[in-house]
């Protein structure tokens, strides 16, 4: 039972205490210090922190659970004394003094017995001291220590050297009014009002922005770890608590010219800086819509009178439009702002609990901005002093602080603080320079630019991100598929084209089956932009019939026969086909349920020409000119935004792109198996990519291809080259990695391949190359690589890999601007490979196809939706990241 005068806590108070029972080894400790420029009576200074702190009642708090009831109960001073540190005579220091105050502000409290605060002064040089207050955050927040409490300390050590009379405080600082204000308030109607707005405010909210982390090669990290000066490395002292903390500086100059922006605007330098934070998390979270943090002071009634704990973070709605100006975002943030401050005194926790806000290891609401605005220069009787935080406090979510040392020619400083597992040193200097570069953005442009446009990236940063890793034009001959069939054909004809089973078929003769199949189609008017439908199983009568289409001057539309109408139809009628290719076995299930006119593959050799006349007796109209690289060439099975499939409109050129790559011309691609389903976007590999290079293709026979019968066509046959899905490429490595034994390269893909199995497969096969290949449909295939050789580095599962020839694979921000090294953005490829959209759908793909801005005018790139960034360890030219929609 307590015995001694005891009062009830606030909800701040409760909240940070159940935070620090809930995780005890977190020190909740915050550092204010003032460099006073001159000579500092340390036996004066004492008197002072003596006097005010025995006014100061409310800071004099120890706090304790009485059955449930969290109750603050004031202490006396004792024999508490201030700390003197002399430090003038050392090497340096400054540095004696960071190491000397981190023991200091790293010593823990007892929150029942001690007080809790730590006050002192360290001498640097006859001219120059420290005063520091430390303080554990249940007794005080930033305005108590760093305004009221210091401006008192200011106050009675002046009067104190001038033998003056101390004036008495404007108001008492007991813990009694101070704790009757946040009663007071939590039994109002007003904590009811604030507690339903919140309530309905955060229904429905957006996700918190929570900037991602960046990957920094190990140079780049070392780099940025360097100290930017003395506010940064005071910062250091952070690590004492467990967090991390970097200050960066903008000149007085710099930052009066953002003022002036501000004013430009009508609105407040807070708001401006406020609107380009928004900005900043809209680019670098890439949300349209998100809650944001704000550090509020929420200082009415005796909170404003006195130093105890009253600050606040609240939540606020950011909705930040591409395409609006950072004026209009400026009086969008000022307008957010006055909806919520008249309810600013509900606490965060209060909030949480009236939202039912489910609580997780980082900020609930997102990172937290705080404009400190309260700084004025102090003086110790004739000496001026400057304002610095060496820590802030802990928080489990990124903080932002913005603030000033008080001085008429004060720097603005911009603070970074976060849980040292959350980012490192290096990690929140990039984050505090990329921010900078969006407000110094901001600032210098035209006000009527939409933010979407800003572009922060130049000068070399902007070349690797852009020009140097997609320097991969290579010439290709400018030729359709079926001219470039025919160049084999004729460097050599008696070459085998196809091996089925037991039977191989030439150059010489897949080129007159094909043609005689063209002729027939021909006459029944398939020609360019026609989509045939092909319904037959893997077999060299299909590639007959695939290579017939494309001869014709026709584009096919490969279906599986053993798939039901209901999910073939919708894509046969997205693409448009007038036509359905299909063998006997096949046509009495499917044709009548296609609504599209059916022609048996094995009739169709009985055509003559009178079969393709036209029926007016319009001999003129005769037969369909040839296809040209702009054509369509075939309708793929890509994955729409739901998962289902959806058809790809690819062309000569896209196939071209692909087919002329040099790792096929250069990579001895002699015989490739075909194994997969022929409805799927690795049939250019298993098909086009041999055919028109000069290999051989073994149509493996129908089933789906495992183990054992992957060990057996191997053994049969000398197959080089085999496509291997992420799945099946696992089971090989965990199951039989020598049923790959004697190939020269595996191409593998579709999903994330672990370096586990990477690492098995290699030992078994020690001369084989493996290549990881990324790239959707809409790319026609691959767009990406990463060879591992035999002699090579290990794999990285995360590893996309470098663009393909002709290829350019963009990481761009929400506006389409590029981002920085290290940095998350989403994925977008370019170049001749980017298919022309998909067939029956032009909203979708205006929506994922795109006008790219980097490179020839007219020029598409596709959106992906992927997230990636560039790898920082791997090069300036790898990529790495999440490939969730990528084959």
């Amino acid at each position: 039972m307590i015995r001694v005068p005891s009062f009830g806590a606030s909800s701040a108070h409760k909240g940070m205490w159940l935070a620090q029972k809930m995780s005890p080894d977190t020190l909740n400790h915050a550092m204010t210090m003032w460099d006073v420029d001159g000579e500092l009576d340390a036996a004066i200074m004492e008197s002072a922190f003596l006097k005010v702190m025995g006014e100061a009642e409310v800071l004099r708090l120890g706090f304790v659970d009485d059955g449930g009831e969290l109750r603050m109960v004031p202490r006396e001073l004792g024999d508490w004394r201030p700390f003197f540190l002399d430090l003038s005579t050392e090497a340096d220091p400054e540095q004696a003094a960071r190491e000397a105050l981190a023991d200091v502000v790293g010593q823990r409290y007892d929150l029942e017995r001690d007080l809790l605060f730590r006050l002192g002064v360290v001498r640097l040089a006859a001219a120059r001291s420290l005063v520091v207050i430390t303080y554990h955050h249940l007794v005080s927040d930033g305005y108590g220590a760093g305004g009221l409490l210091s401006g008192r300390l200011a106050e009675v050590y002046t009067a104190l050297v001038r033998g003056a009379e101390v004036p008495e405080p404007a108001y008492p600082w007991d813990a009694e009014s101070f704790a009757a204000a946040a009663a007071d308030y939590g039994d109002s109607p007003q904590f009811t009002e604030d507690t339903a707005f919140w309530r309905d405010y955060l229904a429905d909210a957006p996700p918190p922005a929570q900037v991602p982390r960046v990957a920094l090669s190990d140079a780049t990290r070392t780099a940025l770890r360097a100290p930017l000066g003395s506010a940064d490395r005071w910062g250091e002292l952070a690590e004492s608590i467990g967090m991390v903390s970097r200050t960066l500086t903008v000149p007085r100059a710099e930052a009066d010219a953002w003022t002036e922006t501000a004013k430009s605007l009508g609105v407040w330098m807070s708001s401006l800086l406020t609107a380009a934070a928004a900005t900043y998390f809209r680019h670098r979270c890439d949300r349209p819509e998100f809650l944001l943090s704000l550090a509020v002071g929420n200082r009415g009634g005796a909170a404003s009178r006195t130093p105890g704990l009253a600050v606040n973070v609240v939540p606020v709605r950011m909705r930040i439009p591409l395409g609006a100006t950072i004026g209009e975002i400026a009086d969008a943030v000022v307008d957010e702002t006055y909806e919520i401050f008249g309810h600013t005194a509900c606490h965060y926790s209060d909030i949480q609990r009236a939202s039912g806000t489910v609580l997780s290891g980082r900020g609930s609401y997102g990172a937290v901005l705080n404009i400190v605005e309260f700084v004025e220069q102090l003086h110790f009787a004739d000496a001026p002093a400057r304002y610095f935080g060496a820590t802030t406090g802990t928080f489990d979510e990124l903080s932002i602080g913005v603030c000033t040392d008080g001085s008429a020619d004060s720097d603005l400083f911009v603070r970074l603080d976060a849980p040292a597992g959350l980012y490192s040193r290096a990690e929140l200097r990039f984050v505090g320079e990329d921010l900078i570069a969006y407000i110094r953005a901001l600032v210098a442009a035209d006000p009527q630019l939409p933010v979407g446009a800003l572009d922060v990236v130049s000068g070399a940063e902007r070349d690797r991100v852009l020009t140097a890793p997609n320097d991969t034009c290579v010439p290709v001959p400018g030729l359709t598929v079926a001219e470039l069939f025919a160049r084999q054909v004729e460097q050599a004809p008696d070459a085998v084209a196809l091996v089925s089973g037991d039977s191989a078929v030439s150059y010489r003769e897949l080129d007159e089956r094909s043609g005689r199949l063209a002729e027939a189609l021909r006459r029944r008017q398939v020609g360019p932009e026609t989509v045939v439908a092909v319904a037959m199983p893997r077999s060299v009568e299909l590639v007959v019939a695939l290579l017939g289409v494309v001869k014709a001057g026709g584009a096919y539309l490969p279906i599986d026969p053993a798939s039901p109408a209901e999910r073939i139809k919708p894509v046969v009628s997205d693409a448009s086909a007038r036509l359905l290719l299909i063998d006997a076995a096949t046509a009495a299930a499917l044709s009548a349920e296609l609504d599209v006119p059916a022609v048996l593959f094995d009739d169709v050799w009985s055509d003559n020409t009178a079969d393709g006349d036209d029926s007016d007796g319009d001999g003129a109209r005769g037969v369909p000119g040839p296809a040209r690289r702009d054509n369509l060439l075939a309708v793929m099975y890509g994955t729409g935004p739901t998962g289902e499939a959806t058809g790809v409109a690819v062309t000569h050129r896209n196939m071209e792109r692909f087919v002329m790559d040099r790792h096929w011309r250069e990579g001895g691609h002699r015989t490739v198996l075909w194994h997969s389903p022929h409805t799927s976007d690795a049939l250019p590999f298993e098909l086009w990519m041999p055919l028109l290079n000069g290999g051989r293709v073994l149509v493996a026979p129908p089933g789906d291809m495992d183990i054992d019968a992957l060990t057996r066509l191997r053994a049969a046959n000398e197959v080089s080259t085999v496509w291997l899905p992420a799945g099946l490429f696992s089971a090989v490595a965990a199951e039989g990695p020598e049923s790959v034994a004697g190939l020269r390269e595996v191409w593998t893909g579709g999903d994330r391949v672990s370096a586990a199995a990477v690492r098995r497969v290699r030992e078994a096969c020690p001369e084989l190359t493996i290549v990881a290949a990324h790239g959707p449909a809409e790319a026609t295939v691959f767009a990406a690589y990463n060879r591992l050789a035999a002699d090579g580095p290990t794999h990285q599962a995360g590893l996309i890999g470098r663009p393909m020839d002709n290829t350019a694979l963009y990481v761009l921000g929400p506006g389409l601007a590029p981002v920085p090294v290290g940095v998350a953005g989403e994925l977008y490829v370019a170049g001749p490979g980017v298919a022309r959209g998909y067939p029956g759908r032009p909203g979708r793909t205006a929506e994922r196809f795109v006008p790219c801005p980097f490179g020839p005018a007219g020029g598409l790139m596709h959106r992906t939706g992927d997230r990636v960034r560039w790898g920082g360890d791997a090069g300036s030219n790898t990529w790495d990241g999440p490939s969730p929609g990528w084959r």
